[in-house]
């Protein structure tokens, strides 16, 4: 009984045959040259761009919201609430955002990814939105989903076409205390 079988007669060859198709595999999952993670270079928002620049923040309650606001108004920042998250938002954040996040990250990012997109509906330019405005966060540090949220944020924001837009973590270790780097 004849059989369709590859037959190989060395094991080299056998060799040769698996390192080529674990190559081609690795090409089609575009694994071929694997890079080392490094976190994007952002735009540093300075303390000198306190008067045109527009502090975006949501997601929490609306007595933190208030709270963050009169901290960051009494402090000189102009600053603005993102409008309450939709079921839009919600679909906008999966679409833009990674399979697997908890609900509340999607409803946040994209109401975020909403709220951009409008004011470029507006007539602002991309490039004015980039310069003009940052997002304000809650974060935290580790492997939990709550340490992950930036990058979360930062994936969406980038699938979006705004991959250079400022998101800023206010991290419980932390708080709001200012970097070396005089942010603002």
């Amino acid at each position: 009984m004849a059989t369709r079988l590859v037959q190989i007669g060395q094991d080299q060859e056998l060799q040769q045959r698996l390192a080529a198709e674990r190559a081609r595999l690795r090409e089609q999952a575009g694994l071929s040259s694997p890079g080392h993670f490094h976190r994007p270079v952002e735009r540093a928002f300075k303390a000198e761009e306190r008067n045109r620049v527009t502090i975006l923040f949501g997601g929490f309650t609306w007595k933190h919201e208030d709270l963050i606001r009169a901290v960051f108004q009494g402090c000189g920042y102009n600053c603005e609430k993102l409008p309450v998250p939709d079921v839009a938002g919600f679909q906008t954040g999966k679409e833009f955002g990674n399979n697997g996040q908890c609900n509340p990250t999607y409803f946040t990012v994209g109401n975020l990814v909403q709220y951009l997109q409008f004011l470029e509906k507006q007539g602002i330019p991309r490039q004015q939105i980039l310069d003009n405005y940052v997002f304000f966060t809650a974060g935290s540090c580790g492997p939990c989903r709550f340490g992950m949220y930036e990058a979360e944020y930062r994936f969406a924001l980038k699938n979006a076409g705004l991959t250079v837009f400022e998101c800023c973590c206010s991290r419980i270790a932390t708080g709001l205390r200012p970097s070396p780097e005089s942010r603002g």
